[in-house]
């Protein structure tokens, strides 16, 4: 089978949503999950993008079967079912889901992010290397300053510009996003959004209804909570330890003509971390890397998980 039909096969007659699982991470804080692929295989943890939730790993869910993976999928605190939590930042995370994977008896996994999900698999390989046994990342993001929007999509550009408004001015906006992505990408006003992402992410979506139902359900799910723009804030906080001591190895996928993230972006990031291993793909953009290299990605981390 070539690699344009098993893109388009995996994300096919997926299990059943099923309600989240919840582990209480202290009194009153809880943090949703649900897990994919074989339940009795290598645990992996999967970081979601923004603004996206748990449900986003479901698309993984034959590859991670195949694999003999067990992919474990967390809301983060704010986003979907998991309790928001106001000032969250990026280095308590790591804190976060090391209790996460003892309460699972989980010692040892692999790690991948997905675009948002990106500095997380960073800080965790800055924090406790000794835990993972690897480390993905597709498409990822970038810690940012203020002149490291330009570049970015733009709504990525707009957001950041006003994420620190008070939180009700971004309700309504996420509600009609919401309705918007019941509509098919073809129809207005989701296919004038189309226009501003790559031509490969703009035919993927188009033609492959499957795809974009999950990936717009998940979206409708991390946006009903309430701390979607404090997730957001996150990518904005400067690292609280140093790149350059990062040496536990992060394989790096990102699509040449990604208009979401720019590659220049994630050079210069990756750049910084002695273990980071960088793969451009040409002519290939923001979710169209994610679902043609996805199968990578999880081949590198079952390779890593036998070791």
């Amino acid at each position: 089978m070539n690699e344009a039909a098993q893109s388009l096969d995996f994300f096919r007659d997926l299990p059943p949503i099923g309600e989240p699982r919840f582990w209480e991470i202290s009194p009153g804080r809880r943090l949703a999950w649900n897990e994919y692929g074989d339940p009795g295989g290598k645990p992996v943890m999967y970081y979601h993008g923004w603004p996206s939730s748990r449900l986003q790993a479901r698309l993984a869910h034959h590859l991670a079967q195949e694999r003999g993976l067990r992919l474990i999928a967390m809301d983060r605190p704010g986003m979907g079912r998991s309790t928001w939590e106001p000032g969250r930042r990026l280095a308590t995370w790591p804190d976060l889901i090391g209790r996460f994977a003892d309460s699972l008896g989980i010692g040892k996994f692999g790690q991948i992010g997905v675009s948002g999900g990106g500095p997380y698999v960073l800080a965790c390989a800055a924090r406790f290397p000794e835990r993972l046994s690897g480390s993905a990342v597709l498409g990822g993001a970038v810690i940012l300053d203020e002149s490291g929007l330009r570049g970015l999509h733009p709504a990525y550009r707009m957001l950041g510009k006003v994420r620190k408004l008070p939180a009700p001015v971004f309700s309504g906006l996420f509600r009609l996003a919401s309705v918007a992505s019941r509509w098919q990408p073809g129809w207005p006003p989701l296919s004038w959004v189309l226009c501003t992402v790559a031509a490969e992410d703009r035919r993927l979506l188009l033609d492959s209804p499957e795809l974009w139902a999950v990936i717009a359900k998940s979206f409708r799910e991390g946006v009903r909570g309430r701390g979607v723009m404090t997730d957001a804030e996150i990518y904005f906080q400067p690292l609280d330890f140093d790149p350059g001591e990062v040496r536990h190895p992060i394989r790096y996928w990102h699509g040449g003509d990604d208009r979401n993230i720019p590659l220049a972006s994630i050079r210069e990031f990756t750049g910084r971390i002695p273990g980071a291993e960088l793969t451009v793909e040409d002519g290939l953009g923001h979710f169209s890397l994610v679902i043609r290299r996805a199968a990578a990605a999880l081949d590198h981390l079952a390779a890593r998980a036998n070791d």
